[in-house]
């Protein structure tokens, strides 16, 4: 005899179907997911040329935007980050990040924006601090001001907080992940898919697909958008087979026409004349 479910329970249900589908990653979210698109700011025919030669031969396309971004001393961007982590491998974000790069000496900063995740900022500059990634935390112990600590290089990946170091951060070392198989000599499947918009700037993308051998690869199959008109990468999504997501690394606001400096790559509390914290001394941890 089959029962007849009351509103609630199938309310319940319902919700308990939809969290359980996100927390595996299965549904998509139309906030990061790019959607194809026609050019808003780009004549049709202008767009359409580009397509048409980015289709003709993908891979070298790829290895320009390659050059390109290795042609880039420093920039800032805002990273939209959604990964998963730590023992259980499930799926962390998404979190806006705020980051500086400088290439020499190699130097990257990040300040999480959401006020609701527990990281504030960290930094690492190479040859700096013996090569320690140092950071604050959002908030303090029983609601003390946080304070500095410095750690090695991957104890964030080892504390399941980061998927890679921050010395893997940037828009280069983002194609040389993408081309990595290729160039080691993998089978490999690389699609051209046509013009789309990023989601919230309608930024007019390329799409390109890669699928690697499954047996290789955990999540073999990579979406990667590229900026039509600066030809830097904007967005990559990394899949199961499934389609199920791996991880997801949105780059907003990217803004090459930058001048940093030493203090760029300072904490927060460390760029305040005076502030004791600043000359305290930093917790290894």
């Amino acid at each position: 005899m089959e029962t007849e479910l009351k509103p609630a329970s199938r309310f319940l249900l319902q919700g308990a179907a939809a969290l359980l589908a996100l927390a595996v990653g299965c549904v998509k979210d139309a906030r990061f997911e790019p959607r194809a698109g026609a050019p808003e700011n780009m004549l049709a025919a202008d767009a359409d040329a580009r397509a048409e030669a980015v289709r003709k031969d993908p891979l070298a396309y790829l290895r320009r935007v390659k050059d390109n971004c290795a042609q880039l001393e420093q920039y800032t961007l805002t990273l939209t980050r959604v990964e998963r982590r730590g023992f259980f491998r499930t799926l962390k974000g998404p979190e806006r990040i705020a980051c500086k790069f400088r290439r020499s000496p190699f130097s990257v900063y990040m300040k999480w924006l959401d006020p609701q995740v527990k990281y504030g900022e960290s930094t690492y500059v190479q040859g700096r601090d013996g090569n320690k990634v140092r950071f604050r935390p959002r908030h303090g112990l029983f609601g003390l001001p946080p304070g500095v600590f410095a750690v090695e290089l991957h104890t964030p990946v080892t504390w399941g907080e980061a998927r890679h170091p921050m010395t893997s951060f940037g828009l280069e070392r983002l194609m040389e992940q993408s081309l990595d198989g290729i160039d080691a000599g993998e089978e490999y499947i690389l699609r051209y898919e046509g013009l789309a918009q990023l989601p919230e700037s309608n930024r007019l993308v390329h799409h390109l697909y890669f699928e690697f051998p499954n047996w290789k690869h955990k999540a073999p199959i990579e979406d990667l958008y590229v900026d039509v008109e600066t030809n830097l990468p904007v967005a990559t999504y990394l899949r199961y087979k499934s389609g199920r997501l791996d991880a997801a690394y949105i780059y907003d606001d990217v803004n090459v026409d930058v001048s940093l400096t030493d203090d760029d790559f300072l904490l927060e509390v460390e760029r305040v004349p005076g502030n004791s914290e600043a000359t305290a001394a930093v917790e290894d941890s």
